[in-house]
């Protein structure tokens, strides 16, 4: 797995002082993300909505009272976010006490791009007061932007000369978003180069007495910029309304876009000062209807992955069980999904799919059903399975809160669920889904690490294969230093044996502070109850050697067996590491 960064441009900016004296040596480039604290793009619909619709979501830098762009950056990467709108008229920091402007020196420029690329922040647009008639000074604006590696410079009013300002948006390739009344701009450049555009902004139309829905249909795919906030009324003398307490319908206006197919450059999300962190959560709410729409629509036409080669299936063919764990009960039904919502999945889902599907069929244990379409987890079509496998899957998948209610309802009322390795990152943002696999998200090192296992319940039936021996595997091994994990809740079947393992193989793929736990507790393998269900959890299966282990594919298989109903194993929960030692 790759932790997404954005890379920048610097491009040259003439110093307003040409005798300057040059650095005796450059600064370090900072190492990409190294202050971001956010997580995975597909970990948020806040960050998910670009893969997955098309729209960045960012903050505009002079949202936060009082802060300097560089902590405007900081204070957006906080909200988890990684898009923003810099403003020309906003000092950078104490250091550089100046306008976000090309008056700056190059040295300075570096430091602002140094900063941006420390938090793999996005300036999403470049906003300035006026692109003036003057051909040259509006070249150092078009070339300035450049230097911050956006593509759009926002403007709060239609540019004095309009030919000089498409000509520079042509020429850079840099769009032009124009603020002011929509009809106005609307008028001025309707015969002119798509690289002009509407800056819009739905508390200024409100204001206005505007319709933001109907705004945003009669501007269509001239919208560059939209800056959303919700307002107490409409009309003159409106205030900030608390988030999703007001009146400008950001949901309705979403559906119109989602629709429309209408994908501005940015969208920012605006609110009350103190309430910034509310407003960002709140606008997550009004994108959860056109995000379920739109990955249910993905589900019902995703294949599921089977492109495996014939000396593949060989390997795994010549290791799979041949009689079940234990004698099912009654025929099973076995839904296995692979869906990967804006990450592109995992090699070894083929071979995966492809040796789950043998073994049913070799052993009589259950029937493998495979087939992506969410709409298979609303209640009640869910009943029809005993068991759902979710096999590597990552993103945004449970958005549909009616698919969420059916999958919880299911194994709350006795079903089962089974996954592996990358779908400890699906749906991240759902607690309940975090809750019922026992753990959320998971760092790692690379994928060629090699792990002693260490076999913690020898006795269980699902550990039988290994008769309580260690064995040494290469994987891409997910630690989970924050909650939900916890030996309290799981009954943890394998771990890593820290103390015949090299801890410090390979560099990190992830930001952050540490993947390590204090308690130097590192679960491979778990199995729960959960209320009347029954859960089978791996981080096993990055790569694609799962199955060409005898041991281990055994292991699957009881893991499957459990969550199906018919292996009985104790899944009392562990208890603390140190209580077991």
């Amino acid at each position: 797995m790759i932790v997404f960064a954005s890379g920048f441009v610097l491009a040259q900016v003439t110093p307003p002082a040409p005798n300057r004296v040059p650095a005796e040596e450059p600064a370090p480039t900072p190492v990409r993300g190294i202050e971001s604290t956010r997580w995975e793009p597909w970990s948020a619909m806040r960050t998910a909505a670009e893969p997955i619709l098309g729209w960045k979501i960012g903050m505009r830098s002079t949202s936060f009272p009082g802060a300097s762009f560089a902590q405007a950056i900081k204070d957006t990467d906080d909200l988890r976010l990684g898009n923003i709108e810099a403003f020309s008229n906003q000092n950078f920091n104490v250091d550089i006490p100046k306008g976000v402007n090309y008056t700056l020196y190059p040295d300075e420029v570096r430091a602002i791009t140094d900063e941006l690329t420390a938090f793999s922040m996005t300036v999403a647009a470049y906003h300035v007061p006026q692109i003036g008639s003057d051909p040259d000074e509006a070249r150092k604006i078009f070339q300035f932007a450049g230097a911050l590696g956006t593509k759009m410079i926002a403007v709060d009013q239609i540019p004095l000369n309009l030919d000089v300002a498409e000509q520079l948006a042509n020429e850079f390739k840099i769009k032009v978003a124009i603020c002011g009344a929509p009809t106005e701009v609307m008028a001025a450049i309707q015969s002119r180069s798509d690289m002009l555009g509407v800056c819009g902004d739905t508390a200024k139309w409100m204001e206005q007495g505007l319709k933001p829905a109907d705004e945003v249909k009669t501007v269509g795919q001239r919208l560059l910029i939209l800056n959303t906030s919700d307002r107490s009324s409409a009309g003159r003398g409106s205030s900030d309304a608390e988030p999703g307490k007001g009146v400008a319908d950001i949901p309705g206006l979403l559906e119109v876009m989602y629709h429309s197919q209408i994908k501005p450059a940015l969208i920012t999300v605006s609110g009350p000062s103190d309430r910034l962190a509310a407003s960002v959560d709140q606008f997550e709410e009004d994108l959860r209807p056109v995000m379920a729409d739109r990955v249910d629509e993905i589900s019902r036409t995703a294949a599921s992955r089977s492109n495996l080669d014939p000396s593949d299936k060989e390997k795994i063919d010549a290791v799979l069980p041949t009689t079940a764990v234990a004698k099912p009960k009654k025929p099973r039904k076995l839904l296995v999904i692979d869906l990967n919502i804006s990450y592109g999945g995992h090699r070894s889902i083929p071979a995966e799919n492809y040796a789950v599907q043998q073994m049913g069929n070799r052993t009589g244990a259950y029937e493998t059903i495979f087939d992506n379409n969410l709409d298979n987890l609303k209640y009640p079509k869910i009943k029809d399975y005993d068991a759902i496998l979710l096999d590597n899957t990552v993103g945004m998948l449970f958005v549909d809160p009616e698919v969420r209610a059916g999958l919880q309802r299911f194994v709350r009322e006795g079903g089962g669920l089974a996954g592996n390795h990358g779908t400890s990152h699906a749906s991240m943002d759902w607690p309940g889904f975090a809750d019922m696999i026992g753990v959320r998200r998971g760092v790692h090192r690379a994928n060629t690490e090699k792990c002693w296992i260490k076999i913690d319940d020898p006795n269980s039936a699902l550990t039988t294969p290994f008769d309580g021996q260690d064995f040494e595997y290469q994987d891409e091994f997910f630690r989970f230093p924050n909650p939900p994990y916890s030996r309290s809740k799981l009954h943890v079947l394998m771990s890593i044996d820290v103390a015949k393992t090299d801890m410090n193989q390979g560099r990190v793929f992830v930001p952050g502070p540490t993947i390590s736990r204090p308690d130097a507790d590192y679960a491979v393998a778990w199995i729960r109850d959960y209320e009347k269900g029954r859960v089978f959890f791996t981080i096993l299966g990055h790569n694609p050697t799962l199955f060409e282990s005898p041991q281990l594919a055994k292991f699957f298989l009881a893991g499957l067996q459990f969550a199906l109903g018919d292996l009985n194993a104790n899944a009392a929960p562990s208890g603390p590491l140190n209580a077991q030692k």
